[in-house]
């Protein structure tokens, strides 16, 4: 049953649909099916039965039968009929009229709890913060987990389409450059939002500091998304033939990160680390480029090879040296009779 309630929040968002499906007779009573609200109240009169009540924001009142569960997340909850699963209230209190009949659990995080005389609860009350596993806390963390999960996936994949050789310069940077990728991110994540008080001081920077402190929120989720795109080329290289395969190494490290940040506790600090080494990845391959001779994106010019030394000369052709003839010494001459 509360399967059938984690469902419906999830698909909640997408639909933000408070109309209820066609109703049906059945068994001599109206029958209707889930409702999803996102803002509203939810009335289930005497002679009507529901399917599951999802309420982000709201308050149900139910005197006929719901077949699932009822969950609220910021409402009240009063219950005069019957309730065929579990009873979650987040923030608000449930008050359980005289003939109400709920056969699973009451769960109440933020709230009061009042029974009347006749009302009866078949499973347990619990009261006070509810454990990582109750419903209520997985319906909440669930619907703002694939709120994150979709968004950092679209703007991981645009990233990738508008700027792909940008992108291999950041896992670049983020695979050589790791003290480097560490310093600036951690620079960047705590110096901008000081930043942005500080230019709200003065009245010529107050523009300033508010677009700043907007956009934030957009450039820490830039650098999550590259934080998976590094991850996941460390782990999925290029295919044999020479392909890139960026969007394969981008959802691995996505699944990875996003299956860390379903924990509690451990997926806020994982965002924040993830965030942090992905932009300072980012500002090392802007660095590098600005000091490198082709920008981010481009390839680079081939260096153009030395030129050839010019040919050496080739030695003039040395006449042979003249024949010198000696004269004939004078006992020589003699004897020549000369």
């Amino acid at each position: 049953m509360v399967a059938v309630v984690l469902v419906s929040l999830a698909l909640g968002a997408i639909a933000a649909s408070g109309a209820p499906r066609p109703a049906e007779k059945r068994a001599g009573r109206a029958a209707v099916g889930d409702r999803v609200v996102l803002s509203g109240d939810v009335v289930v009169p005497k002679g009507e039965a529901s399917g599951d009540i999802v309420i982000v924001h709201g308050s149900a009142r139910v005197v006929g039968a719901v077949r699932g569960s009822v969950v609220v997340v910021d409402g009240d909850v009063v219950l005069s009929g019957l309730v065929r699963g579990d009873v979650v209230a987040l923030d608000g209190p449930v008050r359980l009229l005289r003939g109400a009949h709920v056969t699973g659990d009451v769960w109440i995080a933020h709230g009061t709890l009042d029974v009347q005389v006749g009302a009866r609860v078949d499973g347990d009350v619990h009261r006070g913060g509810l454990s990582f596993l109750s419903p209520a806390r997985l319906v909440t963390r669930l619907g703002f987990w694939i709120a994150i999960s979709v968004s950092t996936l679209l703007l991981g994949l645009l990233l990738l389409v508008l700027g792909p050789h940008a992108a291999d310069a950041v896992g670049r940077a983020g695979r050589e450059a790791v003290g480097a990728s560490i310093g600036w991110g951690a620079a960047l994540m705590f110096g901008l939002p000081v930043a942005g008080f500080l230019l709200l001081v003065s009245l010529v920077g107050i523009p300033f500091g508010i677009g700043l402190l907007l956009g934030l929120a957009l450039l820490y989720s830039i650098g999550y998304a590259y934080a998976a795109w590094i991850l996941g080329r460390a782990l999925i290289r290029r295919s044999r033939h020479g392909g890139p395969r960026r969007v394969t190494a981008f959802l691995a490290g996505w699944v990875i990160l996003r299956a860390v940040g379903f924990v509690p506790f451990v997926g806020g600090i994982g965002w924040f680390l993830a965030a942090l080494y992905g932009l300072g990845a980012a500002t090392v391959a802007v660095w590098r480029a600005r000091r490198g001779a082709a920008p981010i994106g481009l390839a680079a010019a081939p260096t153009p090879p030395p030129p050839a030394p010019p040919p050496e000369p080739e030695p003039a052709a040395q006449e042979p040296p003249p024949i010198v003839t000696e004269p004939p010494e004078p006992e020589a001459a003699a004897d020549l009779g000369l």
